[in-house]
């Protein structure tokens, strides 16, 4: 699984920036996400965390272009179950996968919101085996 991963972070080509954990982590996820989604999102999405050794860092604008997406994902994640872990980032996948608006520079309904969320969370359970399950 280790060399699957690394081919899979290489695919990234910058784009995975932050600390190891979170490369690892996206890496991992990928992993169990059918080829034609792992092509697109290594080609399409950035993913962002904080790094091991700073406390901050810039991207300019001009390197996220138009029809790329942007991941953020939090220092909190890492302190979670290694499952929710990798759910979270197949979530946020699903919005991008889905073409979900992003809420926080446009105005959307809760209902909206809500069912997006909805899309996401089963979009994930497609992919993962529910914790329960387990």
């Amino acid at each position: 699984m280790k060399e699957e991963t690394e081919k899979i972070k290489k695919r990234f080509a910058g784009k995975l920036v932050g600390n190891s954990r979170m490369q690892n982590l996206v890496g991992e996820t990928l992993l169990a996400l059918p080829k034609e989604i792992v092509d697109f999102v290594t080609k399409n999405v950035w993913f962002v965390s904080s790094f091991d050794d700073s406390w901050g860092f810039v991207l300019r604008g001009d390197e996220l272009k138009k029809g790329k997406f942007l991941v953020f994902l939090g220092d909190e994640l890492f302190d979670q179950e290694k499952y929710d872990q990798h759910y979270t980032i197949a979530h946020e996948i699903g919005h991008v996968m889905l073409g979900h608006r992003n809420s926080i520079m446009e105005l959307q309904s809760k209902n909206e919101v809500d069912e997006q969320e909805k899309e996401a969370y089963l979009f994930a359970l497609k992919y993962l085996k529910p914790k329960e399950a387990r």
